[in-house]
């Protein structure tokens, strides 16, 4: 009976070998469970993260919805919505360009901008930083404010050279240019124009608007 009662059961044994091993390698196996529930709380954050994307989605597909059936109070209800919860989603981001398309509508220009700004900033992909981009150059544009025009649009121009606006963002600068007082560097971007994208639309545009301001 006491050989018996004195045995150890096999839960026991394992129970003391991974004991011995712990103390025996102390680093490598919290290394180990460190790395494990890494692994776990990864996994975790990109199924919120893919959870947070479909919903952002839905919202914003829902706002579009509204849009389309007239009701735009609806609508803008839903795109901020989708930017209040789902603020670093792509759809957020989408939905603050259509934000600042309101405020323009407005006049809330300097709203819009710090919308703007933080899209071109922060956005998730290069095709919504370059609409966002392109806006703000619109609304210095709309707020004649040439010289910053100027600015944006030559940074746009180097940043995405071809971008399908970019021909459009060149005629916009020489006319920008031309509105500044500055007839000289308005025909160069007239000349880029046609040296950079020849026998298009804009080629055609430049030479017809050289003709005219020469």
């Amino acid at each position: 009976m006491n050989s018996i009662s004195g045995r150890k059961s096999v839960r026991e044994i394992i129970s003391e070998f991974a004991a011995k091993q712990i103390k025996g390698n102390k680093t490598k196996f919290f290394a180990v469970v460190a790395f494990a529930l890494a692994i776990i709380f990864i996994g975790i954050f990109i199924l919120r993260l893919h959870a947070a994307e479909e919903a952002s989605s839905a919202k914003l597909a829902a706002a579009y919805a509204s849009f389309m059936y007239g009701d735009k109070k609806s609508g803008t209800a839903l795109i901020d919505e989708t930017i209040a919860k789902f603020p670093k989603t792509s759809a957020a981001y989408h939905a603050r360009l259509i934000k600042a398309d309101f405020l323009a509508e407005i006049h809330e220009y300097d709203e819009a901008l710090k919308i703007l700004t933080e899209t071109v900033n922060n956005g998730k992909s290069d095709a919504i930083k370059s609409l966002a981009h392109s806006r703000i150059i619109y609304i210095y544009d709309s707020k004649k404010d040439y010289s910053n025009a100027v600015l944006v649009s030559k940074e746009f121009i180097a940043k995405y050279p071809d971008h399908f606006l970019t021909r459009d963002i060149y005629l916009n600068l020489a006319e920008y240019y031309l509105l500044s007082g500055s007839k000289d560097e308005a025909v160069n971007v007239f000349n880029e124009v046609s040296v950079n994208f020849p026998a298009t639309r804009a080629a055609e545009s430049a030479c017809n608007r050289l003709n005219q301001i020469k």
